[in-house]
């Protein structure tokens, strides 16, 4: 098992990346619910297209912000991987031999 000391504050970073991935995707669920999917087209159905247009508003910015943290945590993780497996690396290769 490597040792990952040196690594605690770049892995809470991910921790409060994937954490805030997994609030947009839930919030986004929640205001999902409350969208109508059909045409309102008569006048007394006016304040309905004004609820929509709010809501087709806010599911936008919420893929929006969803689609870039998930890009930036998968990145994130990737780094991270390779910086373990590096070090783990550099550990085995650089052994040194003693008589």
């Amino acid at each position: 098992m490597p040792d990952l000391g040196y690594l605690k504050f770049p892995l809470v970073i991910f921790a409060g990346l994937v954490t805030a991935v997994i609030g947009l995707a839930l919030y986004r669920h929640f205001v999902s619910k409350e969208e109508d999917y059909h045409i309102h087209a008569k006048l007394d159905e006016a304040s309905s297209v004004g609820r929509q247009f709010t809501n087709a508003t806010r599911l936008l910015w919420i893929d929006r912000w969803g689609k870039g943290l998930t890009v930036l945590s998968a990145v994130y993780f990737f780094v991270l991987l390779a910086v373990i497996l590096y070090n783990e690396w550099h550990k085995t290769t650089t052994t040194v031999l003693t008589q």
